[in-house]
């Protein structure tokens, strides 16, 4: 199958905040790296694009395009290169391309170009058809394609061609296919086809699904049909830069916010488990020591796991809040482009009048399941430390008691053995059973029901009752739980 002119647009994007916290050294970006790998592989040629650039220009404005001023010319922006890609044994064809550098507000952008030129060197003659596997030589190895680190925001791979032929103008979902396939030989790379539309009259077919989060690849193919398609391109490509990078970062806030989500359901469950070991109502009047300190223990994990909990769900609606932003400025480009272009972008719409609203509904939703959590939390740690507190405050009143009941009754022991004593004026004579006892094992016996007597009254004193109806009540929350 052959089309006309190919081009293969890159439009990728991460976080400008690289500095490494172990060296203190800022790292080379993912995203000049990308394009030397791309340009190397498909043409042989170290483009080195690291060394075209100035990352210190202009940092107090939102928009601002990285290449050293000294190597632009004719206010182009961009880093051109061009090589030789072979077909077969036999062919080879031209094939040019630009790297083009910005940074834009916390983020660097870069779109990289790879093109059949629709014309010779001689400006004139126009090239020739080529095949549809020409996309599979400059994407090599798959080189296109990203490592989503931490600071990687996405990418949108944007696929450009003429449709020559009337039978191709009529068959512009297999030519699509095609362009698909070639561009990714694995088909575990391809993503899914989602929709089809028109933008500036030519078919434009979009891949990739949010269902499939772990893998999303955005992929459009653009079948231009007629010169309009091209020329509207070319009024508005530094809005399209602009329009991908919101997308990426509504896109992967969104897929953050889905990591986050099961960290926090992580954190739940560790909650859960803690209510399920709590004592039940009946059970919670004798807690044995070795429950007691399993209590302390969880009482001082608790609210670091209280922490944790509260800053995931702050993450979360930042997420949200970065959603919300991001699509009002998607929003605002495509009204944008809109009225430079005079086009219906009906294409465009669906991120943020269908997809960000969904985005949006999933984290609030998440959000008011999980406050519940961080509510439920609290309580725990309420009732834990009501329960260690009144537990520890019984057992010290026991001990207290025992010491009082033991006191009362040994003093009031020795003070009656001490009374009889003095009664005593017999001496000492063998002990027999014929003859009365002696005085001083009357003193002895006096002295033990003196001892139990006293003793007894002074337990009757503490077993009174006392203002510790809270020990009930704080205990009662637990059965609530």
């Amino acid at each position: 199958m052959k089309i006309y002119a190919p081009n293969i647009h890159l439009f990728a994007f991460q976080l400008n905040k690289i500095v490494n916290s172990d060296s203190g050294q800022t790292k080379n970006t993912e995203l000049w790296q990308k394009a030397d790998e791309v340009v190397r592989n498909t043409l042989q040629q170290d483009l080195h694009l690291s060394q075209h650039l100035d990352l210190k220009k202009e940092p107090e404005n939102r928009r601002v395009e990285l290449l050293k001023d000294s190597e632009v010319k004719n206010d182009d922006y961009s880093v051109s290169f061009q090589g030789k890609v072979s077909l077969d044994h036999t062919q080879q064809v031209v094939i040019k391309g630009f790297a083009y550098p910005l940074r834009i507000y916390d983020s660097y952008g870069l779109w990289l170009n790879l093109r059949r030129p629709e014309k010779e060197d001689d400006d004139i003659t126009p090239t020739e058809d080529v095949d549809v596997s020409l996309l599979s030589k400059l994407n090599f190895n798959n080189c296109l394609t990203l490592n989503h680190d931490d600071l990687f925001l996405g990418q949108t791979l944007l696929i450009t061609a003429w449709l020559t032929g009337a039978k191709y103008k009529n068959s512009t979902n297999q030519v699509a296919e095609e362009c698909l396939k070639a561009l990714f030989r694995d088909p575990s790379q391809r993503p899914p086809f989602n929709r089809q539309e028109e933008l500036f009259g030519s078919p434009i077919f979009e891949y990739g699904l949010f269902s499939q989060s772990s893998k999303y690849q955005h992929v459009l193919i653009w079948l231009f049909t007629d010169e309009r398609a091209d020329a509207k391109f070319n009024e508005c490509y530094q809005d399209l830069v602009d329009l991908f990078f919101f997308r990426a970062k509504v896109v992967k806030a969104f897929e953050n916010s889905r990591i986050l989500y099961h960290e926090l359901e992580s954190v739940y469950k560790e909650v859960e488990q803690v209510v399920d070991r709590l004592p039940k109502n009946s059970d919670a009047k004798d807690l044995k020591t070795e429950d007691l300190k399993k209590f302390k223990k969880e009482l001082k994990a608790l609210p670091k796991l209280s922490l944790k909990y509260t800053r995931l769900l702050h993450l979360i609606e930042e997420y949200q809040n970065t959603i919300i932003i991001n699509s009002d400025n998607y929003s605002s480009r495509v009204r944008r482009i809109s009225y430079i272009t005079g086009e219906d972008l009906r294409f465009l719409k669906p991120l943020s009048e269908e997809n960000s609203v969904f985005f949006q509904k999933q984290i609030t939703s998440d959000l008011g399941y999980f406050k519940h959590g961080l509510a439920l939390l609290e309580q725990v740690i309420t009732v834990i430390r009501g329960l260690v507190e009144i537990e520890q405050t019984e057992r010290d009143r026991s001990l207290e008691q025992t010491i009082q009941i033991l006191g009362v009754g040994l003093g009031a022991g020795a003070i009656v053995s001490g009374v009889v004593a003095t009664h005593i004026e017999k001496p000492f004579a063998p002990l027999s059973f014929d003859k009365p006892f002696h005085p001083i094992t009357s003193s002895l016996f006096w002295s033990f029901l003196a001892v139990l007597f006293f003793g007894g009254l002074t337990w009757l004193w503490t077993k009174r009752p006392h203002p510790f109806g809270e020990v009930k009540s704080q205990k009662s929350k637990v059965k609530s739980l």
